[in-house]
Order: C-alpha cells, then sequence, then structure tokens
C-alpha cells in the first residue's frame, strides 16, 4: 500500500475506533494525533468456529476476523478493534477464525488478502442501519468478494516465524537462519543489560514511562546500561513529529541533555522535571540548580549539533520500525509495552538476573496502559 494512504488510512480509522485521552491537539498545529489504548495481559479468547459471514436481516451483521494466534504483536490483538466496533455497530456477530484452520487459509487466498489480522464483512453490510457510521473505513477485498475494514494489519502469516523453533517457510531454514527474519528485532544481537526506550517527548504516555524510570533506576543503583531514543522523522527543511514542532524541539533539547550530562544519568534530572509540565515553553526552568547549564542546552539545540544528535537518533526506531511511544526494547532484542516501574522491572528482569530484580517496586502508574502511535 502506498505511505500516504496507509496513513490516511490509519489516521481515519483511529478517529472511528479509538479515544486519545492526553493526545489533544496543539493549538494551531494540522497533524491528526493517535493514541491506542490495549489490553496490558494482551489475552485473546479462543477462535470461534470458522462460519464465513453471510447476508442478515436488517438490524443485524455479522462479521469474519481472520487471525493468527503465533502473532504476540500488539497489531495482532483483535479484542479491542472487536470491542470498539462491537460499540459501534449495534446487534454486530462476530467469527473469529485462526490460521491453522482450512477454512481461514480458503478464505485469505480467495480474497487475495496478504496480511492479518482482517475484519471481513458480506457485502449486505450496507443494509445495516449503523452503516453510515462505518462506511467510509470499508472496501473490498484486493479480490472484492468480500468487503474489509481498512486496517494497517502488518503480520504475514505466511512467513517465517522468527522465535518459535520451527520452519514455516519449508525452505530448511528455522527462525533467525531465515533471510526473512534478518531485520527482526528478536534477531538483534542481544547485548545483557541494556534497556532501551522509544518515546515521544510530549506523549502522556512516553513521559510516565520516562517519570517510572525514576524507581527503575534507583533499584539497579544506576548501573544498568539505560539509553533513551526519540520517534520522529526528517523532512525537507527540518524533522516531523507527532504532536508538532514543540516535541521536535524538546526532542532536541533532551537529546542535548543526554549527551552533556551522561553521569550517572544526570540528564534524567531534566526530564524529570519536563514532565512535570512538558508543555510549558519555559524549559530553561528546568536548567540551572539542578547541574544542567541553561547555555550548553540552549547552545546545542539551537545549532547543528541537535540537528545532528536527532538525526542520527531517529534512525534505530527507523530501522526497527517503532512508531509506539512508549517501546521498550531489553537487551537490544526483547520489545515490550509498559508503565508502571514494576512492569518495566520485570520485563528487563526476564532477559537479567541481576542485584534488584527481587526489589518490589510500584505497580500502579497516573497514566492508563496505552501507547501514542
Amino acid at each position: 500500500m502506498n505511505p500516504c494512504i496507509q496513513k490516511i488510512a490509519i489516521l481515519l480509522l483511529a478517529q472511528v475506533l479509538v479515544l486519545c485521552p492526553g493526545c489533544s491537539r496543539e493549538e494551531g498545529e494540522q497533524p491528526q494525533k493517535t493514541t491506542v489504548e490495549f489490553e496490558p495481559d494482551g489475552q485473546r479468547k479462543g477462535p470461534a468456529p470458522p462460519t464465513l459471514p453471510s447476508k442478515t436481516a436488517v438490524g443485524e451483521i455479522t462479521m469474519t476476523v481472520l487471525e493468527d494466534k503465533r502473532c504476540k504483536d500488539r497489531s495482532c490483538m483483535t479484542a479491542p478493534v472487536i470491542g470498539k466496533l462491537q460499540a459501534t455497530i449495534k446487534g454486530l456477530k462476530v467469527n473469529r477464525c485462526d490460521w491453522s484452520t482450512p477454512e481461514c487459509k480458503q478464505t485469505f487466498e480467495r480474497e487475495g488478502l496478504k496480511y492479518l489480522p482482517a475484519y471481513l464483512f458480506d457485502p449486505a453490510v450496507k443494509d445495516h442501519p449503523d452503516f453510515p457510521k462505518l462506511a467510509r473505513y470499508l472496501g473490498p477485498t484486493p479480490k472484492g468478494k468480500l468487503v474489509a475494514l481498512r486496517f494497517p494489519a502488518e503480520f504475514d502469516p505466511q512467513a517465517e516465524i522468527c522465535d518459535n523453533e520451527k520452519d514455516d517457510t519449508g525452505n530448511g531454514l528455522v527462525d533467525c537462519q531465515d533471510p526473512g527474519c534478518k531485520k527482526k528485532v528478536i534477531c538483534r544481537k542481544e547485548i545483557p543489560g541494556r534497556l532501551e526506550l522509544f518515546a515521544m517527548s510530549q506523549c502522556p504516555y512516553g513521559t510516565k514511562a520516562l517519570d517510572s524510570m525514576g524507581e527503575v533506576l534507583d533499584a539497579f543503583n544506576r548501573k544498568i546500561d539505560f539509553r533513551i531514543h526519540y520517534i520522529a522523522h526528517e523532512q525537507k527543511g527540518g524533522f516531523k513529529s507527532l504532536h508538532g514542532q514543540p516535541e521536535v524541539d524538546e526532542n532536541i533539547r533532551e537529546l542535548c541533555a543526554i549527551k552533556h550530562y551522561p553521569k550517572k544519568y544526570k540528564y534524567m534530572e531534566y526530564i524529570w522535571c519536563r514532565n512535570k509540565n512538558i508543555k510549558d515553553k519555559n524549559w530553561r526552568a528546568c536548567t540551572g540548580k539542578n547541574g544542567i547549564r541553561e547555555e550548553v542546552i540552549y547552545k546545542c539545540s539551537t545549532g547543528e549539533e541537535g540537528k545532528k544528535l536527532l538525526r542520527e537518533d531517529i534512525k534505530m526506531a527507523q530501522e526497527l520500525g517503532v512508531t509506539a511511544s512508549p517501546t521498550w526494547l531489553a537487551n537490544n532484542r526483547f520489545e515490550f509495552h509498559a508503565i508502571p516501574p514494576e512492569t518495566i522491572k520485570q520485563n528487563f528482569c526476564k532477559h537479567n538476573q541481576l542485584k534488584g530484580c527481587e526489589k518490589k517496586l510500584s505497580s500502579k502508574s497516573t497514566a492508563p496502559h496505552g501507547v501514542c502511535k
């Protein structure tokens, strides 16, 4: 799909399916922001008997969801989307069909699909009283038999699954040995003790994740390898970030603090201070007494040094395909999403046996589980 068309589809879909707490539009800012909330446990219900959608009486409609239980990525969690659709379309019935069944594969091939999950309706959906609410978010499948929700699916069920110890493609190559897995996060070289956070400086979920690092760093006596990366894109004449130019500017200032005050994570004092009121234009109030010099941040952030720092930093998120804030990476290869300190620690300690893992941290956060994307 053309990237521009895909982006428009995502933004349109977000308007009808998703609420966006904490991500209100900046005054004078044009781009639409999207915040996605998801179930923390990521649990899914077992698939119902795979019955294809059929014409129904007015007032009823059946949707078939093609999914793959092998996919553990957040984008494959169909329950939140199903819930939103059921809240929008009165009387919506759902049949869930897993890739492991012949019916799912047959429908996938017949409709000319390439990725999962897929949310499919019979063309009779146009007769449903609530159809106008959903009309512009629906379109024909590539082969045009059924009507599909325009959803940015990314999982290829016919490709190698890179971490299940099986040869899914039949080429004799398992997991990371398969060429299709070379650029996957799970196939990166493991670096023990490293914890990385991908964030947007003005994303409410990202700021809370950064705030949680106070407890996490203290639990390990600040001896872990913690790094921050920002999510943005370079464009002609500058950079583009979800929350506009103010976020770009703050990304740069925080990167300047990271470069010039790295010892014992001194730069976090600037970031934590800013997070108390991240939209406040007076960033200088977070310098001075904490040992962060205003002139150092100003010179770096307004010159070529700051632009270069952001230009180089955002390459990692782009290379890994990370678009959601906050996204964590443990040991350079294990991706997860979390906000409370205890959840962050637990995910990090799954792959690291370090002094500090035994400590109990706060398990609650003032922000709901979610991402800015």
